[in-house]
């Protein structure tokens, strides 16, 4: 399904798409999961103007998160890998990392409303 704000998105378990960014140089490619239970959900509002707010200052956005992960750990660049962008039907959102130093916690990078470092299983 193409989706005006999103693009080219599926459902599966949510809403999924990816999109392409460039953390500390270097180009990955993340999933973006639009948050929603079942496909008759679909996308609110807040998510398209939260992906919309990420995508029109995605620079600054990315330049927060790298100054975030290198005051959380000497070795974010290489301990932290993006894996999703992970929108919330309030328009929350942020981006999830694995953690190549415990590979069954990651973190997320709160972006919005909250600029923070959790863990996975406190966001989730």
């Amino acid at each position: 399904m193409i989706h005006n704000v999103f693009g080219d998105i599926d459902f599966n378990v949510g809403w999924k798409t990816t999109k392409s960014i460039v953390l500390f140089g270097q180009s990955y490619v993340v999933t973006v999961k639009i948050h929603a239970y079942f496909e008759e959900d679909g996308i609110t509002e807040e998510q398209e103007n939260a992906y919309i707010d990420f995508i029109s200052s995605e620079e600054t956005k990315m330049n927060c998160v790298e100054k975030m992960l290198k005051e959380y750990s000497d070795f974010a660049q290489e301990q932290f890998i993006p894996r999703t962008l992970l929108m919330n039907r309030d328009g929350s959102y942020a981006l999830l990392f694995d953690d190549r130093d415990n590979e069954d916690e990651g973190i997320a990078v709160c972006l919005d409303p909250e600029e923070k470092i959790v863990s996975q299983d406190d966001y989730l």
